[in-house]
């Protein structure tokens, strides 16, 4: 075999052509779906099939840990039935692999050479909580590589706080959100699975090159069943090579590309690296909606978009939320202007890491209030509600805004509690002003609040 063929690539780095076969592995990828094929899944399996049905996908790392095991098991058991095994030269090879890890850093690690190794493969593992703390070193470092083939699924879990428990909140997502990973948060089977879908595009993108991170509630949605269509192989692949090809561009390599400089670098060379890190994360901002659309073209179904808003049209007053129990206030919407004699919108946070801060202030510039429902324990007003207002500063004057904890832990956000949470935030409206700096709400009562 002749020795590859370094190509450069401006600004960037460089490539080496011949170094990987790629379409001797695209060749041997064995469809696992021919077909759409509905099904009921839970959200890790949902979260765990993109990886089996895209070409670019040969190796998948992991470590188990809860809530996030059954993305591996599902991997694992489906790569050992044989449906991936192919012939070449005679011999019968594993056309996909997985690879069991002996801690999660090593995980990490591990994502780190092999994405490195090609940049056109398709790099993940899932962690949740503790394991992402354990990788955090690695973590930060894949978050500042260029390496957009990494991808990192984060099935949400308290466990980021303290004490101990398995159930799902987003307090290792807000922990880990200057690790440089774009973040997207997921609700639902169908969702899930779409926005896998979308994000290799986004982090691979030669503006972008950064690694991703979707993100969905432990056992509220990783254990939890619901209806899931599975696109056909050939029509996944097909989407992502379609929004590939919006990067117009080739990737680079590493050793050569944005990280050549080393590990180790003075404070110049620092502050230079972070400009460029930001800038690529500000692209995703003008990335998404491109392949968004291409997604939705395709498929029919809602693209990945930074904010799902839900009656908002004529809102007199917003709820800002993210993740699973926002299903709850969706349903619960028309009752609640009919109770409160108020126009109540729903504002759903999907991008969060690089927060959509325009896009958010300009669907609240006309509201009254804004009531923000925070899911994770913080020191202050919440890491959402500090989001909200710094998006409500460019808007003049900005609506009062009252912060709300509930669901810590992963306990239910009950109706009642969507209605006092409503309720508060109307007489903000009313008022002129928030009555509190926080309160905490657990099924309909106020349970703990700090006055202004």
């Amino acid at each position: 075999m002749s020795a590859p063929v370094r190509k450069l690539i401006p600004p960037y780095g460089a490539r080496y052509e011949g170094a990987v076969d790629l379409d001797a592995l695209r060749r041997a990828h064995r469809p696992r779906y021919r077909e759409a094929t509905r099904m009921s899944v839970d959200g890790n399996t949902a979260a765990a099939i993109p990886f089996l049905q895209w070409w670019r996908s040969p190796i998948m790392a992991g470590f188990p840990i809860t809530p996030a095991t059954k993305w591996l098991e599902h991997l694992a058991a489906e790569v050992v039935s044989g449906k991936y095994d192919t012939e070449v030269d005679g011999r019968k090879v594993r056309a996909k692999r997985v690879k069991l890890l002996e801690s999660e850093h090593a995980t990490a690690d591990y994502l780190a050479g092999v994405a490195s190794a090609c940049r056109d493969l398709i790099v993940g593992t899932a962690s949740s909580s503790v394991g992402l703390d354990h990788m955090a070193e690695s973590i930060r470092s894949l978050g500042a590589s260029g390496l957009g083939n990494v991808m990192v699924v984060n099935v949400s879990r308290a466990t980021a706080n303290y004490p101990l428990c398995i159930e799902g909140d987003s307090s290792d997502t807000f922990a880990h959100r200057d690790s440089g990973f774009v973040q997207v948060i997921c609700r639902g089977k169908q969702q899930i699975y779409d926005t896998i879908l979308q994000l290799p595009a986004v982090g691979m993108h030669p503006r972008v090159l950064t690694p991703t991170m979707p993100a969905y509630c432990g056992i509220k949605d990783s254990h939890r069943v619901g209806l899931l269509t599975v696109e056909p192989d050939e029509e996944v692949n097909g989407f992502l090579e379609e929004a590939l090809a919006l990067g117009a561009r080739p990737l680079p390599g590493l050793l050569d590309g944005d990280t050549g400089m080393g590990s180790c670098v003075t404070s110049a060379w620092f502050q230079g690296f972070k400009a460029e890190q930001k800038q690529r994360q500000l692209a995703v901002l003008d990335v998404l909606p491109r392949v968004s659309a291409l997604f939705q073209e395709r498929f029919g179904r809602p693209g990945l978009a930074p904010l799902e808003l839900h009656a908002m049209d004529d809102a007199e007053v917003a709820l800002v939320a993210m993740g699973p129990d926002a299903g709850t206030a969706i349903q619960l919407l028309p009752r609640l202007e009919e109770e409160l004699a108020a126009r109540v919108g729903l504002v759903v946070v999907r991008l969060l890491t690089p927060f959509p801060a325009r896009a958010l202030a300009e669907a609240l510039a006309v509201v009254d209030a804004v009531g923000v429902v925070n899911a994770a324990h913080h020191h202050g007003r919440g890491h959402l509600t500090l989001d909200v207002m710094d998006a409500l500063s460019m808007v003049a004057p900005p609506p009062p805004v009252e912060a709300f904890f509930c669901g810590l832990g992963g306990a239910d956000v009950s109706m009642d509690s969507w209605r006092l949470m409503a309720r508060a935030t109307v007489e903000a409206a009313e008022s002129g002003r928030a009555a509190k700096r926080w309160r905490i709400v657990h099924e309909g009562a106020c349970v703990l609040s700090e006055d202004l």
